[in-house]
């Protein structure tokens, strides 16, 4: 290589090594900036509305005067010299002065992102601010940033998968690049000067085009990859709770028919106690509807409820059924997940006394342990198998009484899906003692 070949080569590792830190920078002020879920909007909907493309233009104009303000100065009648790093951009360039920043990456960046209109409202801003400096091939530059991005987002609108892998938004900014290139070879006069202005800037212009445009790729992806996941998330998310609250709003027929069937005897022996259980059959379900479509409720919504179940559940046991409350009434406001405590007592009034002798005794109890609240049903009917309760709860299983586990298992996943995967359900039984579910 002889001299001047080395001179060209070390004058474009000097304007790389001052810009790229800088380039840096923004880019991760951009990273740090996409967090924001304003910003993730307007990106994410600026090919669909000028709602998001007015924001999202104005961020990549400002980006793009940012890369031109953080350029290198140079001086096309002073071979191959920039302007020292630590100088300042002036107000106005002299007629001889040309700037190589990364402005061209910002506005590449956002037509790729946002496409051609995007690219072309940031092109035109930045342009204009570049124009307005003056300096030897202002006019030309300024046109070519508008043009690159109106480039980059027409490739984005009628070609998009070309942009959707690293290498197609590699060779997109290189041709950026030499475009701009063409337009001053075309436009800027003299002709020697600009292709000397060109001869200086193509490479490092283009690895600083072609590097940052592939770092803004990489970086919505992963913004795409997230917003993937919590679409799945939340679809998932949506499908449980309709799940949920579908169970909720059913009752059990048997349970309403016996419930029935005990109100018709009673009208005639009692007509007065008739009608206070016909309220509580109203109450029990006018809590049923209320609640199905909500996520939680207090600990004394929860209780009410139960109160009323347990009322109706009387008409036909009568002083057979026994409960007892332990709740401290600081407790009543907390938030719960509906159904909670019922699920947990009607499993013990369908399984747990089955084919047991009376009395049937309940003990619902609520109390914090640190942080946490811990909610109990007790009971003394037959028990659970050791084997059986490893699955209850975890998944359905199989049962001998036309039980299949669904409501503990959905129990369980509802009470993460509101309150988090840390939350548990378990159950400590004796065969013919009885049983305690807790969570």
């Amino acid at each position: 290589m002889n001299l001047s070949g080395v001179s060209i080569c070390l004058h474009w590792f000097d304007i790389i090594v001052q810009i790229i830190p800088k380039l840096f920078i923004v880019v991760v002020a951009a990273f740090i900036a996409i967090r924001f879920e304003w910003l993730r909007q307007a990106l994410r909907g600026a090919e669909v509305t000028w709602r998001y493309r007015i924001p999202a233009i104005l961020v990549f104009a400002l980006l793009a005067i940012i890369g031109t303000h953080s350029g290198v100065p140079i001086d096309i009648h002073q071979d191959l010299q920039a302007i020292d790093l630590a100088a300042q951009i002036p107000v106005q360039l002299g007629e001889t002065q040309a700037l190589v920043g990364f402005r061209d990456t910002m506005v590449l960046a956002s037509g790729l992102i946002g496409g051609p209109w995007v690219g072309l409202g940031a092109g035109l801003l930045a342009g204009a601010e570049r124009y307005q400096l003056g300096g030897f091939a202002a006019q030309a530059s300024g046109l070519a940033t508008m043009l690159l991005g109106l480039f980059a987002g027409g490739i984005r609108y009628l070609r998009p998968h070309w942009v959707d892998r690293v290498t197609g938004v590699f060779w997109v900014a290189m041709a950026g690049t030499l475009l701009h290139r063409l337009l001053i070879l075309m436009l800027v006069r003299p002709y020697n000067d600009a292709l000397a202005l060109s001869w200086e800037v193509v490479v490092p212009v283009g690895i600083i085009n072609s590097l940052g445009c592939m770092l803004f790729f990489l970086i919505m992806r992963d913004l795409d990859r997230d917003r993937l996941e919590n679409e799945a998330k939340e679809s998932r998310l949506l499908a449980l709770q309709a799940e949920l609250r579908a169970l909720r709003a059913q009752v059990d027929p048997h349970f309403l028919n016996n419930a029935l069937n005990d109100l018709r005897s009673l009208i005639r022996s009692d007509p007065d106690k008739a009608r206070y259980y016909v309220g509580q059959l109203a109450d029990f379900f006018q809590y049923t509807r209320q609640f199905a479509g909500l996520n939680t409720i207090t600990l004394a919504q929860e209780l009410a409820q139960l109160q009323c179940f347990l009322a109706l559940q009387r008409l036909g046991l009568a002083d057979k059924l026994q409960d007892d409350f332990a709740v401290a009434e600081e407790l009543l406001t907390v938030q719960v997940l509906p159904g909670c405590l019922l699920t947990l007592v009607e499993n013990a009034l369908k399984h747990g006394f089955k084919g047991r002798p009376a009395p049937y005794q309940l003990l619902v109890s609520a109390r914090t342990e640190g942080e946490l609240l811990l909610l109990q049903v007790s009971d003394n009917g037959r028990g659970i198998t050791p084997e059986r309760l490893l699955e209850l709860g975890k998944r359905p299983v199989q049962s001998e009484n036309k039980g299949s586990g669904v409501a503990l298992h959905q129990l369980l996943q509802s009470l993460r899906l509101i309150f988090g995967e840390s939350v548990e359900l378990s159950f400590d039984s004796i065969v013919g003692q009885g049983t305690l579910s807790h969570y």
